[in-house]
């Protein structure tokens, strides 16, 4: 049984949602900063994929401003709902968001976009060569793609507890995190994907940060926003409140005066369609 889905976005909810729209400052500092290192500017036109509530590509659209065009798209209609609630007046007028998802990018011209980006989102993409392709699809020549994205082979400080949890009884043989982290890639693996879609000029950077929560609560709400609502959702029931109580023990081992300290490596990738001249 798997401890949630990654790219499953069917548990969802208007809540779920809303609550990760308050949220997500993790995603939103890590994403204004990858786009920083992409070089987006004035005028460019710009792609987030996996855009959830639209707080990173509202940003994005005063940086291009009113030459240039954002547009987002997300699996969740829940959370375009959100993000299509923030576009009220014209300074908006440079941005749209619409429901779908990076491997099929059909209802995008070829060849029309600047930058094409994931924040904290290529780790949930099920088929990433075809996401990769369709990025080089719609990229102009020399557009940049960036994404930044959790290392496999650095695991997060959750993961290690859980497992660790689920080796033992009696969570074992009920519950596993195979299907969840089959999906994350390494620096090498991450690499060779950009290459084989036809990316040059890679550059990948890990980036080692703590972050810090009031509470285990406070973590298992993130969680739960950030999942779709996936969060323990397969353990079996009679489990789970258990869990939870033996979860927050192990998170308050972790507790640093008054919060909770964990550590995460992200990588930072870019990479550029190459130049047709």
């Amino acid at each position: 049984m798997r401890v949630f889905v990654m790219s499953s976005v069917m548990w969802d909810a208007p809540e779920l949602a809303e609550r990760y729209d308050k949220v997500s400052d993790l995603q939103f500092e890590s994403g204004r900063r990858l786009a920083d290192m992409m070089g987006i500017k004035e005028g460019d036109r710009v792609l987030d994929v996996g855009c959830g509530t639209g707080r990173l590509a509202l940003h994005i659209s005063k940086v291009v401003g009113p030459s240039g065009s954002v547009i987002g798209i997300d699996p969740s209609p829940h959370r375009i709902r959100v993000a299509e609630a923030k576009l009220k007046g014209p300074e908006h007028g440079n941005m749209s968001f619409m429901l779908g998802q990076g491997e099929d990018l059909i209802s995008l011209p070829s060849g029309t976009f600047d930058h094409v980006y994931y924040s904290s989102v290529f780790h949930w993409i099920g088929d990433k060569a075809a996401a990769l392709a369709e990025a080089m699809r719609i990229l102009k020549p020399g557009g940049a793609i960036g994404m930044t994205t959790v290392d496999r082979s650095h695991p997060l400080e959750m993961k290690k507890v859980m497992e660790r949890l689920f080796s033992q009884p009696p969570y074992v043989g009920h519950v596993k995190l195979e299907d969840e982290f089959s999906l994350l890639v390494d620096r090498e693996e991450l690499n060779a994907l950009l290459a084989n879609a036809g990316f040059g000029h890679i550059d990948i950077k890990s980036v080692v940060k703590k972050h810090y929560y009031s509470s285990a609560e406070e973590l298992f709400e993130f969680i739960e926003a950030s999942s779709f609502g996936n969060f323990l959702r397969d353990v079996p029931e009679h489990l789970r409140q258990e869990l939870l109580v033996t979860l927050k023990g192990e998170l308050e081992k972790r507790r640093a005066g008054a919060s909770i300290e964990l550590e995460s490596s992200m990588m930072y990738a870019i990479a550029r369609k190459p130049d047709s001249t």
